[in-house]
């Protein structure tokens, strides 16, 4: 099987400069060498990677001992450090590895600093692992030089620690010394705890009597603000129900007049506008003085017409071979005719044609030896072309004349129709908008109230956010007669004003005294609970040591006696145990001790271990 140390490591400790690594593949019992070799400084590195704390232990005064100083050679280390590997094949060690590193570094700081496989851990988490192991600073665990007589020059408490470690008790003691260094600390803080609730308790009575008094303010004021509650709940229930009906109607008459004002827009967009009947009136007024001026334009060419058939008629009395004035007529209305059905082809061909025919009906009707009728004719021509052009123009625009008259006939009636629906429309609108109005006007009413209440609410000295909260209550208050409610509201406040005002500071003290008493008195009883707990827990680790010690208390015994005979050749020797004086666990710490060092154990009365010997051929 592999052993359980495997090797230890050092490295500027004491006279070990450099990184050193004592491999141990064999068990071993012991180290030995010549003085000044270095076996000492590794026998001190195990107590002190195992947790030895005492200067004296370690062969030092202070920590620069421990650190290697340096040599003319080579320079001191900034820091020591010591590991111990163990095998963790028999899980000796409670830890789920198969090997096990225990390490201890220290730098010239003063940091001392503990790690388990790499990580760092406590002292006294440390300590727990290694009683469990059977493992130890001090003991029977690792003797030094000239320490082989170390348990017979020990005293009797000290026997009987080293075969409890021995014998794996080490764990127990140490959670029993443990459990007494708490017990005595809560005996003190139970102390220190029951002083201050004594002198804290005359104040707390003073300051309960006070309360009381302002407690009896504090039920007046509830009452009070529940009455209060109670009178202006009501008041602002009746006047909220009053606001109800009165804004009832108010969203179906909103809803009417949005609906009659956009019924009167839409009449109003039916109406024609201004603009385009201003235009119509323009075109028409354009169309008359057209025809105004046309008529004088015809008036004018009929009267010319009429001078010149005149002058034809005349002619022709004086000849006859003149055609007559009604024949001439008719060859200017058939030649107009013409004229105007080959314009409307565009056949100037046939234009040609007709130029010459009227030519010959034209010489014929001037004559060819009648020099005035040759002259007059062609003027008549070109008048009668230009009154036939007229009389259709003037009876083109006498048309859209009247077109227009029609129009604006229509437009006018429309208009009217238009106009009657919105006044219609406008007289039902003043009607909702009074309705609207005289609705507000009760509304405007009710809220006026209801400040006058918020006003009285506020003098009160009530908060505005609790009358609101108030008015979102559905109330169902049987309704009292207010007149004695408001009597009874008088009568508190009134009382309330005979106790006066509260001290707040004082109120708040009170509040903070009794917190302060009541937690005093908790931690109290929690340090009583916790003493009483810790006694059982000492009672009980002391019963399991005692117990097991003494179950194996008889083989050592036995086995004493007997390896005596051998070495003695006979004789007698057994261990006996006795009740020893208090006294202190090892040596007692200096000022010298390293870092970390805690306080002396705190003396007890352990059963110590005695030695009883007869040595053959000797007195006892």
């Amino acid at each position: 099987m592999e052993t359980f140390l495997k090797r230890l490591e050092l490295q500027g400790f004491k006279s070990f400069a450099n990184k050193t690594t004592f491999n141990f593949p064999e068990k071993i019992t012991g180290i030995v060498g010549p003085n000044g070799s270095g076996k000492s400084n590794i026998v001190d590195a195990l107590r002190w990677v195992l947790g030895e704390r005492a200067a004296k232990s370690l062969r030092g005064d202070s920590l620069e001992n421990l650190i290697f100083a340096g040599t003319p050679k080579k320079p001191s280390s900034s820091f020591a450090r010591v590991s111990l590997i163990f095998s963790n094949d028999a899980k000796i060690f409670e830890l789920d590895a198969s090997e096990v590193s225990i390490e201890r570094k220290v730098d010239r700081s003063g940091v001392s600093q503990f790690y388990l496989n790499g990580g760092e851990i406590k002292l006294k988490d440390l300590l727990f692992m290694l009683a469990r192991a059977k493992l130890g600073a001090r003991g029977l665990t690792i003797i030094g030089q000239g320490q082989s007589d170390l348990f017979v020059k020990s005293n009797s408490k000290e026997r009987r620690l080293m075969i409890e470690e021995n014998l794996g008790l080490k764990e127990y003691r140490l959670k029993k010394d443990e459990a007494e260094k708490h017990l005595e600390s809560s005996r003190i803080n139970g102390e220190k705890v029951l002083a201050m609730i004594e002198e804290l308790e005359p104040h707390v009575k003073f300051l309960k009597k006070q309360k009381n008094r302002w407690s009896k303010k504090a039920e007046i004021e509830l009452e009070l603000t529940e009455n209060e509650n109670k009178l202006f709940g009501i008041e602002l229930k009746k006047i909220n129900a009053e606001l109800a009906k009165k804004t009832e109607p108010i969203e179906k008459l909103k809803a009417e007049k949005i609906n009659l004002e956009n019924q009167i827009k839409n009449f109003e967009s039916n109406i024609v506008s201004q603009k385009e009947e201003a235009e119509d009136s323009n075109h028409l007024f354009k169309i008359r003085r057209g025809l105004e001026g046309l008529l004088v334009q015809k008036n004018r060419i009929e009267k010319e017409i009429v001078r010149l058939e005149t002058k034809i008629e005349i002619q022709g009395n004086k000849s006859q071979a003149i055609p007559g004035l009604e024949e001439i007529r008719n060859d200017i209305s058939q030649i107009y005719e013409e004229i105007k059905n080959i314009l409307s082809r565009n056949d100037f061909t046939e234009l040609e044609q007709k130029l010459k025919i009227w030519l010959k009906k034209l010489e014929k009707a001037l004559g060819k030896n009648e020099p005035i009728i040759q002259d007059i004719s062609p003027s008549l021509t070109p008048l009668e072309r230009e009154l036939a052009s007229l009389s259709e123009e003037i009876k083109k625009l006498k048309n859209e004349e009247s077109e227009l008259i029609e129009k604006q006939q229509k437009h006018n009636q429309e208009f009217r129709l238009q106009v009657g629906k919105i006044e219609s429309a406008k007289n039902e609108l003043r009607v909702v908008e009074n309705k609207l109005q005289t609705i507000k006007f009760e509304t405007e009413k009710c809220e006026l109230k209801i400040a006058d209440l918020e006003r009285a609410w506020l003098s009160a000295g009530r908060e505005k956010n609790d009358l609101i909260k108030l008015a979102k209550i559905d109330q169902a208050f049987i309704e009292p007669d207010l007149g004695s409610l408001d009597k009874k509201i008088m009568r508190l406040r009134s009382e309330i004003a005979a106790i006066g005002e509260i001290d707040t500071e004082a109120l708040k003290e009170s509040e903070e005294a009794e917190k302060r008493y009541e937690l005093l008195q908790k931690e109290y009883g929690d340090l009583q609970t916790a003493t009483e707990n810790l006694k059982k827990l000492i009672r009980e680790l002391s019963e399991r040591i005692d117990r097991e010690f003494r179950s194996s208390f008889k083989k050592i015994n036995d086995a004493f006696d007997k390896y005596f005979g051998l070495m003695f050749g006979g004789g007698k020797a057994k261990l006996r145990i006795v009740e020893a004086e208090p006294t202190f666990d090892g040596e007692n710490p200096t000022d010298n001790d390293l870092p970390l060092t805690d306080s002396e154990e705190k003396p007890e009365t352990i059963a110590g271990v005695e030695i009883e010997i007869n040595i053959p051929r000797k007195k006892n």
